[in-house]
């Protein structure tokens, strides 16, 4: 008869530990990183307009902020790659549009033009009274004939197209609610040249020759300054 060999008792020792199990490689994203990326791709509104600038820059410091986080954590958090392209985006944007803007703004005054501001130079400025008679301020009186540049808007009329004079004002308050602008915040606009202007609802830029005439003789609707326009367009920075 075959005897049953019973197997061997084993010892605490003798028993092999189960392999274990492998761990779930998640690692945690911080919330900075996926905003990082959301502000980096929000940054290309910067090249269309100066506002959104600071868009960029808190996406560059956002950016930095989470990639700092991360790196500090020694590999306990994730999300590596998406703050470095949220700030990559953001830093780039930033840079580009900043020297974009200031590039309009450095070139958009045409050679031998002045720069004004028709709020700060020319509608503050209001009029003195000299002999019990109302005359120009003598700061605009020294800017009688001389060839500037500035911005403002349209004063609507209903002609749209090939305008050959239209009537400046210093905001838009003025020019698209209705509102009656006073004698200092309006410029009488001559296209020269067989120039012809369109009309634009937003901030436009003019360069001429700026004439200051007998304020006793404004009205409604009727400006002491006029602009001899020798370039018109619409504005390319909103200042």
């Amino acid at each position: 008869m075959s005897q049953v060999v019973e197997p061997p008792e084993l010892s605490d020792q003798d028993v092999v530990a189960e392999p274990a199990r492998a761990e779930f490689g998640y690692r945690p994203v911080p919330v900075l990183a996926p905003v990082a990326l959301f502000l980096g791709v929000t940054s290309v509104v910067s090249l269309f307009t100066i506002f959104a600038i600071p868009i960029a820059l808190v996406g560059t410091l956002v950016g930095t902020v989470a990639f700092w986080q991360i790196k500090r954590a020694n590999g306990d958090l994730g999300g590596r790659l998406i703050a470095i392209l949220g700030l990559a985006a953001s830093a780039l944007f930033l840079i580009s549009s900043s020297a974009l803007h200031a590039y309009s703004a450095a070139t958009e005054v045409p050679e031998g033009y002045q720069r004004l501001y028709f709020d700060r130079d020319i509608a503050k400025k209001g009029f003195v009274v000299s002999n019990g008679r109302r005359w120009h301020h003598p700061d605009i009186v020294k800017l009688d004939d001389h060839k500037v540049f500035l911005k403002g808007y349209m004063y609507p009329t209903g002609q749209t197209e090939g305008l050959k004079s239209f009537i400046l004002v210093k905001d838009n308050q003025q020019c698209c609610f209705g509102g009656q602008p006073e004698l200092t915040d309006m410029i009488l606009i001559t296209m020269t040249n067989e120039q012809a202007a369109k009309y634009y609802g937003s901030l436009v830029s003019v360069a001429g020759t700026f004439k200051a005439r007998d304020p006793m003789r404004g009205g409604n609707l009727h400006p002491v300054f006029t602009l001899d326009a020798t370039h018109f367009s619409p504005s390319r920075t909103p200042f």
